[in-house]
């Protein structure tokens, strides 16, 4: 594991977002992918300013470059790479419970 993976919090989010979705992917037998509206909104749930502009950068940098093919503009869609690289350290037990405890804290901002 390398500290600067985890310098960046929004990278962290974005990390722990994609590997939850590729794993919720798999368990459901569905494509390796999630259109890129439907990644920005989720994104943007955690607090992570994500757009349809930076998302292509965010894809083609550490750590996301490690679980995310690269962004084809025009398809509309993100896809997960094949078997998830798990690079950063991160299992799909701690990208869970790191997802829940931003969703629980991001629901208790809002009330």
């Amino acid at each position: 594991m390398r500290l600067r993976e985890f310098a960046d919090p929004d990278a962290t989010k974005l990390l722990a977002l994609t590997t939850w979705l590729a794993d919720r992917a798999k368990d459901e037998n569905a494509q390796g992918q999630i259109s890129q509206d439907a990644f920005i909104k989720a994104a943007k749930s955690l607090d992570v300013n994500v757009t349809k502009e930076n998302l292509g950068e965010l894809i083609a940098k550490e750590p996301l470059q490690n679980v995310l093919e690269p962004l084809d503009p025009n398809s509309g869609v993100v896809r997960f790479k094949g078997e998830l690289k798990t690079t950063a350290g991160m299992t799909v037990d701690q990208a869970r419970a790191t997802v829940d405890s931003n969703a629980k804290a991001a629901l208790k901002r809002r009330m």
